[in-house]
């Protein structure tokens, strides 16, 4: 289940739009969170960057929401609107980050940020 929601970082004035991921009870496993430590570093402008994880309850990954929601999602909505020069343009975009997460997924490198969230409405 995704969820949106405000994350307001601490010391800062401002409110962030984020999709919080809230998964069920038993994914929480150790490759979840080894995937989200990898996505978490990874720095790209043609990816979601994993802002946190909160282990309370129930886990979540929380990232900048995407106005315009899963791309997967977009292409099937606006099929007879997308063309093939957009399409081979986001599979070259895809394609990059995908070199970066396999260099990050070797290099295991840095570590997951945790932040406190709020309710909406703060």
């Amino acid at each position: 289940m995704v969820v949106q929601g405000f994350w307001y970082p601490e010391g800062e004035n401002v409110k962030i739009p984020v999709a919080i991921k809230v998964l069920q009870d038993g994914t929480a496993s150790r490759g979840l969170l080894d995937e989200a430590r990898i996505m978490a570093s990874v720095l790209h402008p043609c990816c979601v960057h994993v802002l946190a994880v909160c282990l309370a309850s129930q886990v979540m990954l929380v990232t900048p929401l995407m106005p315009l929601g899963c791309l997967l999602d977009y292409v099937r909505k606006h099929r007879a609107n997308v063309g093939s020069k957009a399409l081979l343009n986001w599979c070259a975009q895809i394609a990059r980050v995908s070199v970066q997460f396999s260099t990050a997924y070797h290099r295991r490198s840095q570590g997951v940020q945790w932040v406190q969230l709020h309710p909406p409405g703060r």
